[in-house]
Protein backbone atom coordinates (compact mmCIF):
# COMPACT_ATOMS: atom_id res chain seq x y z
CA UNK A 1 0.00 0.00 0.00
CA UNK A 2 1.87 3.26 -1.12
CA UNK A 3 0.62 6.70 -1.13
CA UNK A 4 1.51 10.51 -1.15
CA UNK A 5 1.90 12.25 1.85
CA UNK A 6 -0.22 15.57 1.37
CA UNK A 7 0.57 17.67 4.83
CA UNK A 8 3.66 17.74 6.86
CA UNK A 9 4.37 15.15 9.28
CA UNK A 10 3.32 16.31 13.06
CA UNK A 11 5.95 16.01 15.84
CA UNK A 12 4.97 15.28 19.42
CA UNK A 13 6.72 14.20 22.64
CA UNK A 14 4.32 11.02 23.44
CA UNK A 15 4.91 7.62 25.05
CA UNK A 16 4.25 4.76 22.86
CA UNK A 17 6.21 2.40 24.84
CA UNK A 18 4.71 -0.88 26.62
CA UNK A 19 5.50 -3.52 29.10
CA UNK A 20 4.96 -6.50 26.27
CA UNK A 21 8.91 -6.87 25.32
CA UNK A 22 11.22 -5.36 22.76
CA UNK A 23 10.84 -4.06 19.43
CA UNK A 24 13.39 -4.90 16.46
CA UNK A 25 12.11 -4.25 13.07
CA UNK A 26 14.44 -4.46 10.20
CA UNK A 27 13.65 -2.64 7.19
CA UNK A 28 15.01 -3.27 3.88
CA UNK A 29 14.26 -0.81 1.56
CA UNK A 30 14.86 -1.84 -2.65
CA UNK A 31 15.54 0.99 -5.09
CA UNK A 32 16.10 3.27 -2.59
CA UNK A 33 19.07 5.96 -3.01
CA UNK A 34 18.15 8.39 0.07
CA UNK A 35 19.84 7.27 3.52
CA UNK A 36 16.83 8.57 5.51
CA UNK A 37 13.74 6.88 6.59
CA UNK A 38 10.93 8.34 8.43
CA UNK A 39 9.35 5.79 10.93
CA UNK A 40 5.55 7.46 12.34
CA UNK A 41 2.52 6.39 13.22
CA UNK A 42 -1.21 7.43 13.79
CA UNK A 43 -3.13 9.52 16.72
CA UNK A 44 -6.46 8.88 16.03
CA UNK A 45 -6.45 11.08 12.47
CA UNK A 46 -3.59 12.47 12.59
CA UNK A 47 0.07 11.17 11.39
CA UNK A 48 2.48 11.86 13.53
CA UNK A 49 6.87 10.98 13.50
CA UNK A 50 8.32 8.74 16.01
CA UNK A 51 11.93 8.46 14.84
CA UNK A 52 14.36 9.70 11.42
CA UNK A 53 16.20 6.33 10.78
CA UNK A 54 19.52 6.46 9.01
CA UNK A 55 21.61 3.21 7.33
CA UNK A 56 25.03 3.53 5.86
CA UNK A 57 24.53 2.87 2.17
CA UNK A 58 23.60 -1.23 1.07
CA UNK A 59 22.44 -1.69 4.73
CA UNK A 60 18.94 -2.16 6.09
CA UNK A 61 17.55 0.41 8.36
CA UNK A 62 16.21 -0.13 12.06
CA UNK A 63 13.58 0.28 14.16
CA UNK A 64 14.85 -0.70 17.88
CA UNK A 65 13.34 -0.34 21.47
CA UNK A 66 14.08 -1.90 24.49
CA UNK A 67 10.00 -2.19 24.84
CA UNK A 68 7.49 -2.76 22.87
CA UNK A 69 5.51 0.23 20.88
CA UNK A 70 2.20 0.14 21.62
CA UNK A 71 -0.02 -1.73 18.98
CA UNK A 72 -1.66 -0.10 15.96
CA UNK A 73 -1.38 0.44 12.51
CA UNK A 74 2.45 1.99 12.14
CA UNK A 75 4.08 4.06 9.10
CA UNK A 76 7.15 4.32 6.93
CA UNK A 77 8.03 7.41 5.03
CA UNK A 78 10.35 7.83 2.51
CA UNK A 79 12.68 11.03 1.93
CA UNK A 80 11.97 13.27 0.49
CA UNK A 81 8.95 11.84 -1.76
CA UNK A 82 6.83 11.59 0.92
CA UNK A 83 5.45 8.31 -0.29
CA UNK A 84 4.34 5.85 2.82
CA UNK A 85 3.81 2.23 3.55
CA UNK A 86 1.83 0.83 6.42
CA UNK A 87 3.15 -1.70 8.72
CA UNK A 88 0.79 -3.21 11.93
CA UNK A 89 2.85 -3.86 15.29
CA UNK A 90 1.18 -6.06 17.48
CA UNK A 91 1.39 -6.75 21.23
CA UNK A 92 3.52 -9.39 21.10
CA UNK A 93 4.39 -9.19 17.44
CA UNK A 94 7.32 -6.35 17.19
CA UNK A 95 10.70 -8.49 15.81
CA UNK A 96 10.59 -8.66 12.21
CA UNK A 97 11.63 -7.50 9.07
CA UNK A 98 10.05 -5.47 6.06
CA UNK A 99 11.32 -5.74 2.46
CA UNK A 100 9.85 -2.62 0.48
CA UNK A 101 10.51 -2.85 -3.36
CA UNK A 102 9.98 1.11 -4.61
CA UNK A 103 9.55 -0.44 -8.58
CA UNK A 104 6.92 -3.35 -7.45
CA UNK A 105 3.36 -3.48 -7.80
CA UNK A 106 3.55 -5.70 -4.53
CA UNK A 107 5.83 -3.57 -2.89
CA UNK A 108 5.93 -4.51 0.21
CA UNK A 109 6.24 -8.15 2.06
CA UNK A 110 7.46 -9.31 5.61
CA UNK A 111 9.05 -12.09 7.58
CA UNK A 112 7.83 -13.18 10.49
CA UNK A 113 5.42 -10.91 11.64
CA UNK A 114 1.67 -12.56 11.54
CA UNK A 115 -0.36 -9.38 12.14
CA UNK A 116 0.87 -8.40 8.58
CA UNK A 117 0.86 -11.55 6.90
CA UNK A 118 -3.06 -12.20 8.03
CA UNK A 119 -3.34 -7.91 7.10
CA UNK A 120 -1.64 -7.99 3.68
CA UNK A 121 -3.07 -11.63 2.76
CA UNK A 122 -6.68 -10.02 3.49
CA UNK A 123 -6.20 -6.69 1.28
CA UNK A 124 -4.55 -8.92 -1.39
CA UNK A 125 -7.83 -10.88 -1.28
CA UNK A 126 -10.16 -8.18 -1.29
CA UNK A 127 -8.49 -6.03 -4.32
CA UNK A 128 -8.61 -9.08 -6.23
CA UNK A 129 -12.27 -9.41 -5.47
CA UNK A 130 -12.51 -5.35 -6.46
CA UNK A 131 -10.76 -6.50 -9.66
CA UNK A 132 -13.59 -8.82 -10.33
CA UNK A 133 -16.68 -6.92 -9.65
CA UNK A 134 -15.08 -4.33 -11.36
CA UNK A 135 -14.56 -5.90 -14.65
CA UNK A 136 -17.89 -7.76 -14.50
CA UNK A 137 -19.21 -4.32 -13.75
CA UNK A 138 -17.23 -3.15 -17.11
CA UNK A 139 -19.00 -6.12 -19.38
CA UNK A 140 -22.37 -5.31 -17.71
CA UNK A 141 -21.79 -1.56 -19.02
CA UNK A 142 -20.84 -2.91 -22.37
CA UNK A 143 -23.39 -5.29 -23.03
CA UNK A 144 -26.44 -5.63 -25.10
CA UNK A 145 -29.39 -5.34 -22.99
CA UNK A 146 -30.79 -8.52 -25.01
CA UNK A 147 -28.64 -10.81 -23.43
CA UNK A 148 -30.68 -11.47 -20.23
CA UNK A 149 -29.43 -14.84 -19.44
CA UNK A 150 -25.39 -13.50 -19.30
CA UNK A 151 -26.85 -10.54 -17.67
CA UNK A 152 -28.52 -12.55 -14.78
CA UNK A 153 -25.20 -14.74 -14.25
CA UNK A 154 -23.03 -11.98 -14.18
CA UNK A 155 -25.02 -10.78 -11.23
CA UNK A 156 -25.35 -13.67 -10.04
CA UNK A 157 -21.29 -14.11 -10.11
CA UNK A 158 -20.95 -10.25 -8.36
CA UNK A 159 -22.93 -11.64 -5.20
CA UNK A 160 -21.23 -15.26 -5.15
CA UNK A 161 -17.55 -12.84 -4.88
CA UNK A 162 -19.15 -10.61 -1.99
CA UNK A 163 -20.52 -14.31 -0.35
CA UNK A 164 -16.81 -15.10 -0.43
CA UNK A 165 -15.50 -11.75 0.66
CA UNK A 166 -17.78 -11.88 3.75
CA UNK A 167 -16.66 -15.39 4.50
CA UNK A 168 -12.64 -14.62 4.40
CA UNK A 169 -13.82 -11.94 6.25
CA UNK A 170 -15.19 -14.05 9.27
CA UNK A 171 -12.31 -16.59 8.43
CA UNK A 172 -10.33 -14.13 9.73
CA UNK A 173 -12.10 -12.73 12.91
CA UNK A 174 -13.13 -16.36 13.65
CA UNK A 175 -9.17 -17.24 13.63
CA UNK A 176 -7.64 -13.90 14.44
CA UNK A 177 -10.21 -12.06 16.76
CA UNK A 178 -7.40 -9.95 18.72
CA UNK A 179 -5.70 -8.71 16.13
CA UNK A 180 -5.09 -5.23 14.31
CA UNK A 181 -6.94 -6.90 11.21
CA UNK A 182 -9.98 -7.56 12.32
CA UNK A 183 -10.05 -3.84 13.83
CA UNK A 184 -9.78 -2.69 10.57
CA UNK A 185 -12.25 -5.55 9.06
CA UNK A 186 -14.96 -5.10 11.70
CA UNK A 187 -14.35 -0.81 11.33
CA UNK A 188 -15.50 -1.51 7.86
CA UNK A 189 -17.80 -4.39 7.45
CA UNK A 190 -21.52 -3.36 6.35
CA UNK A 191 -24.28 -3.01 8.95
CA UNK A 192 -26.91 -5.52 9.03
CA UNK A 193 -30.65 -4.42 9.85
CA UNK A 194 -33.64 -6.48 11.18
CA UNK A 195 -37.02 -6.22 9.59
CA UNK A 196 -39.30 -4.01 10.45
CA UNK A 197 -42.82 -3.07 9.47
CA UNK A 198 -44.62 0.22 9.16
CA UNK A 199 -44.74 3.22 6.67
CA UNK A 200 -41.33 4.29 4.74
CA UNK A 201 -40.89 6.87 7.18
CA UNK A 202 -41.27 4.50 10.17
CA UNK A 203 -38.76 2.10 9.17
CA UNK A 204 -36.71 5.00 8.20
CA UNK A 205 -36.55 6.50 11.80
CA UNK A 206 -36.09 3.13 13.35
CA UNK A 207 -33.35 2.24 10.59
CA UNK A 208 -31.62 5.37 12.39
CA UNK A 209 -32.13 4.07 15.92
CA UNK A 210 -31.12 0.99 15.56
CA UNK A 211 -27.66 2.00 13.53
CA UNK A 212 -27.07 4.39 16.23
CA UNK A 213 -27.48 1.91 18.61
CA UNK A 214 -25.62 -0.62 17.75
CA UNK A 215 -23.06 1.20 15.64
CA UNK A 216 -20.09 0.20 18.09
CA UNK A 217 -21.70 -3.42 18.63
CA UNK A 218 -17.89 -4.66 16.77
CA UNK A 219 -15.44 -2.52 17.65
CA UNK A 220 -13.61 -2.24 21.24
CA UNK A 221 -13.02 1.04 22.40
CA UNK A 222 -11.17 -0.31 25.09
CA UNK A 223 -8.14 -2.12 22.24
CA UNK A 224 -4.65 -0.42 22.64
CA UNK A 225 -4.32 -0.69 19.28
CA UNK A 226 -7.41 1.70 18.40
CA UNK A 227 -6.05 5.08 18.86
CA UNK A 228 -3.43 3.64 16.49
CA UNK A 229 -5.50 3.27 13.40
CA UNK A 230 -7.37 6.23 11.49
CA UNK A 231 -10.38 4.36 10.89
CA UNK A 232 -11.93 4.04 14.20
CA UNK A 233 -11.16 8.18 14.57
CA UNK A 234 -13.11 7.99 11.48
CA UNK A 235 -16.06 6.26 13.18
CA UNK A 236 -16.18 7.87 16.66
CA UNK A 237 -16.81 11.34 14.71
CA UNK A 238 -18.98 9.96 12.74
CA UNK A 239 -20.98 8.90 15.39
CA UNK A 240 -20.07 12.86 17.28
CA UNK A 241 -20.83 14.52 14.23
CA UNK A 242 -23.82 12.55 12.07
CA UNK A 243 -25.04 10.82 14.00
CA UNK A 244 -25.78 12.91 16.79
CA UNK A 245 -28.51 15.59 16.74
CA UNK A 246 -26.33 19.63 17.29
CA UNK A 247 -27.46 20.70 20.44
CA UNK A 248 -25.37 20.24 23.27
CA UNK A 249 -27.76 17.84 25.27
CA UNK A 250 -27.43 15.08 22.43
CA UNK A 251 -24.09 15.87 22.20
CA UNK A 252 -23.36 15.21 25.80
CA UNK A 253 -24.88 12.16 25.87
CA UNK A 254 -23.18 10.97 22.88
CA UNK A 255 -19.72 11.76 24.29
CA UNK A 256 -20.57 10.36 27.67
CA UNK A 257 -21.44 7.39 25.97
CA UNK A 258 -17.92 7.50 24.04
CA UNK A 259 -16.24 7.87 26.84
CA UNK A 260 -17.53 5.31 28.92
CA UNK A 261 -16.96 2.89 26.35
CA UNK A 262 -13.08 3.26 27.60
CA UNK A 263 -10.99 2.41 30.03
CA UNK A 264 -11.09 5.61 32.33
CA UNK A 265 -7.12 6.82 32.15
CA UNK A 266 -6.29 4.47 29.25
CA UNK A 267 -4.56 6.07 26.41
CA UNK A 268 -7.13 6.40 24.16
CA UNK A 269 -9.72 8.16 27.01
CA UNK A 270 -7.20 10.82 27.98
CA UNK A 271 -6.92 11.46 23.81
CA UNK A 272 -10.75 11.44 23.13
CA UNK A 273 -11.45 13.55 26.80
CA UNK A 274 -8.89 16.00 25.77
CA UNK A 275 -9.81 16.05 22.07
CA UNK A 276 -13.49 16.61 23.06
CA UNK A 277 -12.63 19.57 25.47
CA UNK A 278 -10.84 21.18 23.26
CA UNK A 279 -12.98 20.87 20.54
CA UNK A 280 -15.44 22.46 22.46
CA UNK A 281 -13.95 25.11 24.29
CA UNK A 282 -13.12 26.55 20.24
CA UNK A 283 -16.42 25.60 18.70
CA UNK A 284 -18.13 28.05 16.31
CA UNK A 285 -21.43 26.83 16.69
CA UNK A 286 -23.64 28.67 19.55
CA UNK A 287 -24.34 27.39 22.79
CA UNK A 288 -21.75 24.90 22.63
CA UNK A 289 -19.75 25.73 25.17
CA UNK A 290 -22.52 23.65 27.20
CA UNK A 291 -20.64 20.84 26.38
CA UNK A 292 -17.35 22.47 27.50
CA UNK A 293 -18.36 23.01 30.99
CA UNK A 294 -19.96 19.50 31.55
CA UNK A 295 -16.56 17.81 30.34
CA UNK A 296 -14.61 20.16 32.48
CA UNK A 297 -16.79 19.92 35.30
CA UNK A 298 -18.09 15.95 35.61
CA UNK A 299 -14.64 14.31 33.90
CA UNK A 300 -11.75 17.36 34.39
CA UNK A 301 -13.67 18.80 38.24
CA UNK A 302 -14.18 14.82 39.64
CA UNK A 303 -10.70 13.29 39.17
CA UNK A 304 -11.15 11.91 36.12
CA UNK A 305 -8.52 13.55 34.53
CA UNK A 306 -5.40 12.80 36.97
CA UNK A 307 -2.52 12.99 34.37
CA UNK A 308 -3.32 16.99 34.46
CA UNK A 309 -1.55 19.12 35.79
CA UNK A 310 -2.85 20.82 39.08
CA UNK A 311 -2.55 24.47 37.02
CA UNK A 312 -4.15 23.19 33.95
CA UNK A 313 -6.73 21.51 36.22
CA UNK A 314 -7.56 24.82 38.00
CA UNK A 315 -7.99 26.67 34.98
CA UNK A 316 -10.05 24.41 32.69
CA UNK A 317 -12.57 23.82 35.96
CA UNK A 318 -12.37 27.68 36.95
CA UNK A 319 -13.09 28.62 33.39
CA UNK A 320 -16.19 25.93 33.50
CA UNK A 321 -17.44 27.57 36.34
CA UNK A 322 -17.48 31.27 35.23
CA UNK A 323 -19.19 29.90 32.55
CA UNK A 324 -21.89 27.86 33.11
CA UNK A 325 -24.06 30.31 35.27
CA UNK A 326 -24.48 32.07 31.57
CA UNK A 327 -25.29 29.00 29.40
CA UNK A 328 -28.45 29.21 27.03
CA UNK A 329 -31.63 28.83 28.70
CA UNK A 330 -30.18 29.00 32.25
CA UNK A 331 -32.17 32.29 34.01
CA UNK A 332 -29.52 35.32 33.22
CA UNK A 333 -27.94 36.41 36.62
CA UNK A 334 -29.26 39.69 38.22
CA UNK A 335 -27.45 42.90 37.90
CA UNK A 336 -27.27 46.38 39.43
CA UNK A 337 -25.27 48.78 37.09
CA UNK A 338 -26.32 52.81 37.04
CA UNK A 339 -26.88 55.48 34.86
CA UNK A 340 -24.29 58.36 34.31
CA UNK A 341 -26.24 60.36 36.69
CA UNK A 342 -26.33 57.59 38.90
CA UNK A 343 -29.85 56.03 38.65
CA UNK A 344 -29.95 52.39 39.09
CA UNK A 345 -30.20 49.19 36.62
CA UNK A 346 -31.74 46.13 37.95
CA UNK A 347 -33.02 43.56 35.25
CA UNK A 348 -35.03 42.43 37.49
CA UNK A 349 -37.16 45.33 37.45
CA UNK A 350 -37.14 45.55 33.30
CA UNK A 351 -40.50 45.32 32.44
CA UNK A 352 -39.71 44.74 28.31
CA UNK A 353 -40.50 41.62 26.50
CA UNK A 354 -36.77 41.55 25.79
CA UNK A 355 -33.59 42.22 26.82
CA UNK A 356 -30.42 42.55 24.93
CA UNK A 357 -27.57 43.25 26.87
CA UNK A 358 -24.47 44.15 25.62
CA UNK A 359 -20.88 44.33 27.14
CA UNK A 360 -19.02 46.75 25.43
CA UNK A 361 -15.71 49.05 26.17
CA UNK A 362 -14.79 52.39 24.42
CA UNK A 363 -11.44 51.25 23.19
CA UNK A 364 -12.78 48.30 21.45
CA UNK A 365 -12.46 48.64 17.52
CA UNK A 366 -14.73 45.43 17.43
CA UNK A 367 -17.40 47.68 19.78
CA UNK A 368 -16.88 50.34 17.06
CA UNK A 369 -17.89 48.38 13.93
CA UNK A 370 -20.52 46.68 15.60
CA UNK A 371 -22.46 49.75 17.41
CA UNK A 372 -24.13 51.04 14.72
CA UNK A 373 -26.00 47.84 14.03
CA UNK A 374 -27.09 47.63 17.79
CA UNK A 375 -28.01 51.36 17.23
CA UNK A 376 -30.46 50.65 14.36
CA UNK A 377 -31.77 47.22 15.61
CA UNK A 378 -33.00 49.35 19.10
CA UNK A 379 -34.44 51.66 16.70
CA UNK A 380 -36.58 49.25 15.06
CA UNK A 381 -37.65 46.70 17.98
CA UNK A 382 -38.02 49.49 20.47
CA UNK A 383 -41.77 49.19 19.78
CA UNK A 384 -41.96 45.65 19.80
CA UNK A 385 -40.84 45.46 23.50
CA UNK A 386 -36.88 45.13 22.87
CA UNK A 387 -35.08 47.24 25.17
CA UNK A 388 -31.33 47.17 24.55
CA UNK A 389 -28.98 47.62 27.99
CA UNK A 390 -25.21 48.82 26.87
CA UNK A 391 -23.09 47.62 29.89
CA UNK A 392 -19.39 49.57 29.44
CA UNK A 393 -16.65 47.03 31.26
CA UNK A 394 -14.28 49.91 32.33
CA UNK A 395 -13.90 50.45 35.59
CA UNK A 396 -12.87 53.40 38.17
CA UNK A 397 -11.55 56.84 36.65
CA UNK A 398 -11.95 54.85 33.02
CA UNK A 399 -15.76 54.87 33.57
CA UNK A 400 -15.35 58.57 32.24
CA UNK A 401 -14.24 56.63 28.77
CA UNK A 402 -17.14 55.08 28.90
CA UNK A 403 -19.64 58.04 29.13
CA UNK A 404 -17.77 60.20 26.47
CA UNK A 405 -17.67 57.10 23.83
CA UNK A 406 -21.66 56.99 24.49
CA UNK A 407 -21.90 60.38 22.63
CA UNK A 408 -18.99 59.55 20.31
CA UNK A 409 -20.91 56.49 19.56
CA UNK A 410 -24.17 57.79 19.44
CA UNK A 411 -25.82 55.89 22.13
CA UNK A 412 -27.59 58.13 23.70
CA UNK A 413 -30.47 56.21 22.61
CA UNK A 414 -29.48 53.30 24.27
CA UNK A 415 -29.57 52.36 28.29
CA UNK A 416 -26.49 53.15 29.27
CA UNK A 417 -24.88 51.44 32.29
CA UNK A 418 -21.52 50.85 34.14
CA UNK A 419 -20.20 48.97 37.08
CA UNK A 420 -18.42 51.65 38.69
CA UNK A 421 -16.27 49.89 41.12
CA UNK A 422 -16.80 46.52 40.58
CA UNK A 423 -18.67 45.60 43.59
CA UNK A 424 -21.62 44.08 41.76
CA UNK A 425 -19.40 41.69 39.74
CA UNK A 426 -21.69 41.85 36.56
CA UNK A 427 -18.69 41.51 33.69
CA UNK A 428 -17.34 38.54 35.86
CA UNK A 429 -20.57 37.07 36.13
CA UNK A 430 -21.17 37.50 32.38
CA UNK A 431 -18.40 36.15 31.40
CA UNK A 432 -17.82 39.07 29.04
CA UNK A 433 -14.10 38.40 28.54
CA UNK A 434 -14.49 39.70 25.12
CA UNK A 435 -16.16 42.50 23.58
CA UNK A 436 -18.92 43.03 21.80
CA UNK A 437 -20.52 40.30 24.25
CA UNK A 438 -24.09 40.20 23.45
CA UNK A 439 -27.20 38.58 25.40
CA UNK A 440 -31.04 38.31 24.33
CA UNK A 441 -32.93 38.00 27.64
CA UNK A 442 -36.55 37.22 27.41
CA UNK A 443 -39.15 38.58 30.06
CA UNK A 444 -38.80 35.29 32.31
CA UNK A 445 -35.05 36.54 32.59
CA UNK A 446 -34.12 33.40 30.91
CA UNK A 447 -30.80 33.51 28.67
CA UNK A 448 -32.37 32.89 24.93
CA UNK A 449 -29.10 33.10 22.90
CA UNK A 450 -25.76 35.00 23.22
CA UNK A 451 -22.51 35.90 22.03
CA UNK A 452 -23.89 36.43 18.30
CA UNK A 453 -22.81 39.03 15.84
CA UNK A 454 -24.38 42.39 15.92
CA UNK A 455 -25.43 42.36 12.20
CA UNK A 456 -27.41 39.22 13.08
CA UNK A 457 -28.77 40.50 15.59
CA UNK A 458 -32.52 41.40 14.26
CA UNK A 459 -32.45 38.02 12.24
CA UNK A 460 -32.15 36.10 15.30
CA UNK A 461 -34.64 38.15 17.28
CA UNK A 462 -37.25 37.87 14.67
CA UNK A 463 -36.48 33.96 14.80
CA UNK A 464 -36.83 33.69 18.28
CA UNK A 465 -40.34 35.72 18.53
CA UNK A 466 -41.93 33.54 16.07
CA UNK A 467 -40.60 30.68 17.61
CA UNK A 468 -42.07 31.87 21.05
CA UNK A 469 -45.49 32.74 18.93
CA UNK A 470 -45.86 29.41 17.50
CA UNK A 471 -45.34 27.78 21.26
CA UNK A 472 -47.93 30.14 22.35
Amino acid sequence: MIKSILYFLMFMSICLSTSYGQTDIRIDVKHYDSDTLIFGYYMAERMLGYDTLYREKGAAFHVSADSSLTPGMYIVVSVPQGLFYQVLLGAEDQEFGVTIDTLSQNEITFDGSVENDIFYSYLSYINQARQEIQRIDNVLTDMDSTLISVRDQLEKDKLTINDMVLQRQNEVLSKYPQSIAAILIKANMPFEFPEWDGTPEEIEHQKFLYYKEHYFDKIDLKHPAILRTPIVHERINYYEESLTYKEPDSLIKSIDYLLGMMDEGSEIYRYYLSYFLNKYANSKYIGMDAVYVHLALEYYGKGKASWVSEENLKEIVGNARKMAPVLINKKAPEFHVTKEDGTPIVLSELQNQYTVVVFWKPSCGHCTKAMPHIIEFQEKYRDKGVEVVAICTERGKKVQDCWQGVKDKHMENLINGVDEFGQDRTVARYYAVNTPMIYVIDKDKVIKIKKIPAENLGAVMDQIMTTEEEVK
